[in-house]
């Protein structure tokens, strides 16, 4: 292999990443088309305000404010996931219900558009123990038993009246 090429290659991804940080920027259709990936989202990612990674699809502020950072559809840090932030150290401090509340919604929005995908936290997805995100009071047993149960069931239901919508007078 010709070293030359591979550093070649190897700057012209890191161009692309930079120019990705500029999407806000009025570049957003040239970058937009290289760093989309396709394929079927399989996970969605839980992460704390801790982990040192910033390129997520969505946060969920203190207050329960979900804000949508960037397409579903752009390759954010893991492939074929979703990643979500919630803000915070729950390492040190408790999840807010209010952000428990809006994590839930935002899960049935996307177990709606992506029925295949599966819960997961940073730390899960990593396989060692050099993290704990996304942290030691993060309720993942409660949520991962929520997602097996409740979530299909109002999914199920979300289903139900939206169909039911359509044949009413």
């Amino acid at each position: 292999m010709n070293p030359k090429a591979s550093t070649y290659h190897r700057s012209i991804a890191v161009t692309l990443k930079v120019c990705r940080c500029q999407l806000r920027y009025g570049i957003e259709a040239v970058v937009d088309k290289r760093e989309r990936r396709l394929g079927a989202k399989k996970f969605v990612l839980l992460h704390h305000s801790n982990c040192y990674r910033d390129s997520f699809h969505y946060r969920i502020d203190a207050d329960g404010t979900l804000v949508h950072l960037t397409p579903d559809d752009v390759r954010s840090q893991h492939p074929n996931a979703i990643g979500v932030q919630l803000i915070g150290n729950f390492d040190h401090e408790s999840v807010k219900p209010v952000q428990i509340q809006a994590l839930k919604r935002l899960l049935l929005e996307l177990k709606l558009r992506y029925p295949a995908v599966e819960l997961g936290g940073h730390r899960q997805v990593r396989g060692d123990k050099t993290t704990t995100c996304p942290g030691r009071r993060f309720p993942m047993r409660a949520l991962h038993e929520w997602a097996a149960s409740n979530l299909l069931d109002e999914r199920d239901d979300v289903l139900r009246d939206v169909i039911e919508s359509q044949y009413r007078p």
